[in-house]
């Protein structure tokens, strides 16, 4: 596990964003496209969820 940013709590919420790559090594293709996606765990102060107090990167997938 990676450290977290910020302080932990027992309020949070995982969340999955792409991440995103540019051009391919030795080719002319210049597309950007999903290459997997990060699962990221916000912590909130509490249950309601109104103000973030840090965040904890869980793990990145490749899917290429």
């Amino acid at each position: 596990m990676t450290q977290v940013e910020g302080k932990s709590s027992q309020f949070y919420t995982d969340v999955k964003s792409p991440v995103i790559a540019g051009m391919q090594f030795g080719t002319k293709n210049y597309k950007m496209r999903r290459i997997g996606y990060d699962i990221v765990r916000i912590y909130f102060d509490n249950a309601d969820k109104d103000c973030t107090i840090g965040q904890q990167r869980i793990k990145r997938i490749f899917t290429i």
